[in-house]
């Protein structure tokens, strides 16, 4: 890799395989962390400034074959977490895949390259999230990976969703590993976790028309309140104020991300596919009482953050009921807001069914029968996804048919949190999506 102005340095190079492991072709074999370094002083620009630390390159031979690794890249310790000091080497030779009987001779790419490159990067929540124990290890406010190789213009998926959707985006071993296994390329594909900021679509409009004046005018407010409130903040609380703070000043939408390729630096655009979960859409928000921004946050996670926070969401916010119009309206927005930039918006729908949910006689529930059933409620939901789809185009990840067919029980069993194959279903559908409506990188494999 050249970069004009910059040098490319690394760290010592850390296996995933052992010695003798029979790999297949595209298969992620080792990693090390890479960085950027002017190399004149003075120079202004400061590529992957935020991800800096937790920037790294992994590598997949492009045949399959048995790994004979060589040692002499790989030093142990800290030198193969510190990318200082060593200049990376488009020459540089860390072992060799002995092909198997049968077993096609490698498709090199235009400039002779037999190996591929996934490069990852994770925006830390805070810079003391030190852990570098292994590839995209850490506490990570965006995560995303991209193709080293390629021409043109990576297309861009960019996931907001809920827990459901964090194994689907990042993959089982939580690297984007299986969407670089699976897309030749050149893709781009971003993480923004839940944390503490769930994405419902009212929340997402918001952070896109919030200017920096009214995200300044919530962190003051913020900093007031909890400084002359009754309660002192204990640790939990400003950790979790820390995060949120950031989270409301974030764009996601607007993210421009730096890519590294063999080919230099470029820079991603706004995503060409946004997907995200219908259950993100809460039945109820909160609002603040002066500000009037609104805040959707896991009752788990406000219920294990510090005794002055949850004062503070008590007293300065007011819950505010949601029903499917509302829901519906912001879900509208937001995909005629992406519309506008040229994205697709893709939506997880609901389980309908819930197997622990036995009614026996509907007349012993009020109406609507939405606001206390659940399964009630989510074929509700589904039902007003369905009726977006037609009126302007939105993606339905059918989860509820996938769960139907694998076996809600078993990959499904509380209607959220998904079992390894039910989330390798979701991205095959969100893959199939992908490549029906043209977004470019994310054709599969070997396609022509």
């Amino acid at each position: 890799m050249h970069v004009p102005g910059f040098n490319v340095h690394r760290s010592g190079l850390r296996w995933l395989r052992g010695d003798g492991y029979v790999c297949r072709a595209g298969e992620v074999l080792a990693y090390c962390n890479v960085r950027l370094s002017p190399a004149a002083s003075g120079t202004a620009a400061r590529p992957f400034a935020e991800e800096r630390r937790d920037f790294q390159v992994a590598f997949a031979p492009r045949v399959g074959g048995r790994l004979h690794r060589d040692s002499s890249p790989s030093h142990g310790g800290f030198l193969d977490q510190h990318p200082y000091y060593e200049f990376w080497t488009p020459d540089l030779v860390f072992g060799h895949v002995q092909r198997r009987p049968g077993e096609p001779a490698p498709v090199c790419d235009a400039d002779g390259e037999t190996t591929q490159l996934l490069m990852v990067a994770g925006r830390r929540a805070t810079e003391l999230a030190e852990d570098r124990s292994g590839l995209l290890t850490g506490w990570h406010d965006r995560s995303r990976a991209w193709w080293g190789e390629g021409k043109g213009r990576h297309g861009t998926l960019l996931g907001l969703g809920i827990c459901e959707l964090l194994g689907v985006m990042r993959g089982e071993r939580r690297a984007f590993v299986e969407w670089f296994e699976a897309v030749d390329g050149p893709a781009h594909v971003v993480h923004v976790p839940d944390d503490v900021l769930a994405p419902c679509a009212a929340v997402v409009l918001e952070q896109h028309a919030r200017t920096p004046a009214q995200s300044d005018a919530i962190a003051a407010d913020f900093a007031r309140t909890l400084a002359a409130g009754s309660i002192a903040p204990t640790p939990h609380d400003w950790i979790f104020a820390g995060a949120l703070m950031s989270a409301l000043r974030r764009t996601p939408l607007d993210d421009r991300c730096d890519l590294l390729t063999r080919g230099g630096l470029q820079q991603a655009g706004p995503p060409d596919a946004v997907v995200l979960s219908l259950n993100a859409e809460p039945a109820s928000l909160l609002r603040h009482r002066r500000l009037g921004y609104a805040l959707h946050c896991h009752d788990f996670r406000i219920a294990e953050a510090g005794p002055a926070i949850r004062a503070w969401l008590q007293t300065d916010f007011e819950p505010v009921r949601r029903t499917l119009e509302d829901s519906r309206r912001d879900c509208r927005a937001l995909v005629d807001l992406l519309r506008e930039r040229g994205a697709r918006c893709l939506m997880l729908n609901a389980m309908s069914t819930f197997g622990h949910e036995g009614v026996n006689d509907y007349a012993a529930f009020d109406a609507p029968l939405g606001d206390t059933l659940g399964s009630v409620r989510n074929k509700d939901r589904n039902l007003m996804l369905h009726d977006l789809a037609r009126e302007c185009g939105i993606d339905i990840v059918d989860v509820d048919a996938l769960a139907a067919e694998l076996g809600a029980s078993r990959h499904l069993p509380d209607g959220m949190h998904p079992s390894g194959t039910m989330e390798a279903a979701v991205r095959a559908e969100i893959l199939r999506i992908l490549r029906d409506r043209g977004v470019p990188g994310f054709q599969a494999r070997g396609a022509t």
